[in-house]
């Protein structure tokens, strides 16, 4: 008789385990996709055409610039 609740224990904490564990696993898979997601506007600089992001650019009268001595030597 006891043995009958002790095997229903036993099998109740396995699937509670199994369960756990695969909410865990969805999650980090969850995060994994949205950071794979995450897209960066990348732009050529004008002088030496190295890509660079977008909100980081220098920007000109002629375009985009990588740093400011870009901008310079460009745009004098």
């Amino acid at each position: 008789m006891v043995s009958k609740y002790l095997l229903i224990l036993v099998i109740l904490m396995a699937a509670i385990f199994i369960w756990r564990s695969n909410r865990k696993l969805a999650v980090k898979e969850r995060k994994a996709a949205e950071q794979r997601t995450k897209v960066i506007d990348m732009q050529p600089c004008r002088w030496c055409a190295v890509q660079i992001p977008t909100v980081e650019a220098v920007q000109g009268k002629h375009g985009s610039y990588c740093s400011a001595a870009h901008l310079h030597k460009a745009e004098p």
